[in-house]
């Protein structure tokens, strides 16, 4: 089942690429008009939690410090240098085995490693 996806500033434009063309309907927080380059973190974490989307991100500050956990799914990549293509390869194996209710009602992160494929 595609994931609704927003993927953190600091992630690649082909990310956003790949994974629509397997499917998931993605948006990029640079490229979305209530938020745009530069947003505050409670502002993406509001956006995500009202369009129910998963947040895609390498900024481990949405694990600490916020509430981002108890109200959005957090697909954290640990390794900013895996190629987008490969991370969006991660994203779809986890979606053929995770819904993303269970993936937004979970209190920890879905860490985006190669050991998905």
């Amino acid at each position: 089942m595609p994931f609704r996806l927003l993927l953190d500033e600091m992630t690649e434009a082909s990310l956003a690429e790949y994974c629509r063309k397997l499917g998931h309907n993605t948006e990029r927080v640079v490229t979305v008009a209530d938020l745009g380059a530069g947003s505050d973190d409670a502002d993406i974490i509001a956006y995500a939690e009202r369009e129910r989307r998963l947040l895609v991100t390498y900024d481990d500050d949405f694990l600490v410090g916020h509430d981002a956990l108890s109200r959005v799914g957090i697909l954290f990549q640990p390794d900013d240098r895996t190629p987008p293509f490969e991370t969006a390869t991660i994203i779809d194996t986890i979606a053929d085995h995770t819904d993303q209710e269970t993936i937004r009602e979970h209190d920890e992160p879905f860490h985006l490693t190669t050991d998905w494929l």
